[in-house]
């Protein structure tokens, strides 16, 4: 009987992987399992274990995919979990963040490691995401929150797989968390009123209040601006600096939000207004310890503190008698709010607000007002047609018209001219429409609705 010979396996090419068994013994040459091995994408050899040697070949088609596209496809820190990869990556983009985006990451930081900081981070799945989501809306963290959440973990490990220090992003199988930010509405006219009337009796609050409820300035730019930025003949406003504390380093100027300075025009009458908060700031001088030329430092012409700011505002609404609890920022979009009413161009209301994109200036910035909800309404009555036919022929030409006898109808005394009624005699299920035009005697024109 002649022995049956297997046709030999094809092997990889060379710099394809290598598959190769293992035995238990060499006696009776029992399969144990079957090794593959490759180089990765940075050339380093990575081996792994399987039972089966078909296991073993969709690893390594998997690792060739992988390397194909320059991707890896493990982690070189296995043990790292994800509070050092948050901790890693926040330290490396301090330096591009802004210290308040820098703050806000800290605190969501926080926020995941107490629910999935000591998973490692190689293993992390998405379950483990949704769940951290879901334990944060358990705890009534509002929307924001969550999207910090999720923003910072998506980019560590954005971040971590660029470097690549982790194989894939689990956060990009999660859906994002969905909500409306409750983000506070401009101050409502009445209101506004009365705190820039109680403002207009000191020049620093009239001010004050004038660049922040009328032009628009961020709380943070308005303590930031110089006298030098004013260009008195142009009449034009330089905004390119912000003041912020900072932590170990205190009040810094710092660039603006946006990264670009912009150039505001001014009115007469704001003008006006600077010069006479200038002119009364400098009567004040003789007790400043420094002057560093800033529109609104604080007592000694120091840069001012936001705490301060703040606590000027809320004495400011309190001499105002308003009952809301407004915000400075909401000033600001007061301010839009109001140049949006005007019908400003999209362009130049971008130009104000120191944003590129229109959806976030109508999202965020200006609102709808009751002014113009009631201007809405009026010009709706204006569109409506009105006069009367010329004949009847006319009407009838325009509607289509049938004739009852008038004992056929039911009609309700009124004092109006058309009414709706119904056919008691013969279609009770119809409301027709009765309209008293000149006929003939005992004929109502009468139209079906």
């Amino acid at each position: 009987m002649e022995k049956t010979v297997k046709p030999a396996r094809p092997k990889n090419a060379n710099g394809q992987g290598t598959i190769f068994e293992k035995y238990r013994g060499y006696t009776n040459r029992e399969k144990q399992r079957y090794i593959a091995s490759i180089h990765d994408v940075v050339g380093k050899r990575i081996t792994r274990t399987f039972k089966t040697r078909k296991q073993a070949q969709e690893w390594l088609d998997q690792q060739k995919r992988a390397r194909h596209f320059g991707q890896s496809t493990y982690s070189p820190h296995p043990k790292m979990t994800v509070a050092e990869l948050l901790e890693m990556t926040l330290k490396v983009r301090q330096s591009r963040l802004a210290p308040e985006t820098f703050r806000n990451y800290r605190g969501a930081m926080r926020r995941i490691n107490k629910e999935i900081g000591n998973q490692l981070a190689e293993s992390l799945s998405p379950h483990a995401i949704e769940y951290l989501l879901a334990q944060l809306s358990a705890k009534n963290f509002s929307i924001s929150t969550q999207k910090n959440a999720y923003a910072i973990l998506r980019m560590a490990y954005s971040y971590a797989v660029k470097m690549g220090d982790m194989p894939t992003n689990p956060v990009l199988r999660v859906d994002p968390p969905s909500g409306q930010i409750n983000s506070k509405r401009h101050i409502p006219r009445r209101d506004f009123e009365a705190i820039y009337l109680s403002a207009s009796l000191h020049p620093y609050s009239h001010a004050r209040v004038e660049i922040g409820g009328m032009i628009g300035l961020r709380p943070c730019e308005i303590l930031g601006l110089r006298w030098a930025d004013i260009n008195w003949d142009e009449q034009t406003l330089l905004v390119e600096r912000q003041l912020q504390r900072v932590g170990g380093d205190g009040l810094i100027f710092r660039p603006v939000k946006q990264k670009q300075s912009r150039i505001i025009h001014l009115t007469s009458a704001q003008i006006q207004i600077l010069r006479t908060h200038q002119q009364y700031q400098e009567m004040g001088k003789s007790n400043w310890e420094q002057d560093h030329g800033l529109m609104f430092p604080n007592s000694l012409g120091k840069p001012q503190d936001a705490k301060a700011d703040r606590k000027w505002w809320k004495h400011l609404l309190g001499w105002a008698s308003v009952s809301g609890e407004y915000t400075l920022y909401q000033l600001r979009k007061t301010a839009f709010t109001q140049i949006g009413s005007l019908n400003a161009p999209v362009a130049n209301m971008l130009e104000f607000t120191g944003h590129a994109n229109a959806s976030t200036l109508y999202q965020h910035y200006a609102f709808a007002t009751d002014e113009a909800r009631i201007r809405i309404l009026e010009g709706i009555d204006g569109l409506r047609p009105v006069g009367q036919p010329e004949s009847i022929s006319e009407l009838e030409s325009n509607y289509p018209l049938r004739s009852l006898d008038a004992a056929a109808i039911d009609k309700t005394a009124t004092d109006d001219s058309s009414h709706l009624i119904t056919n008691n005699r013969s279609d009770s299920s119809h409301v027709i429409q009765l309209t008293e035009y000149p006929g003939k005697a005992g004929i109502k024109y009468v139209r079906k609705i």
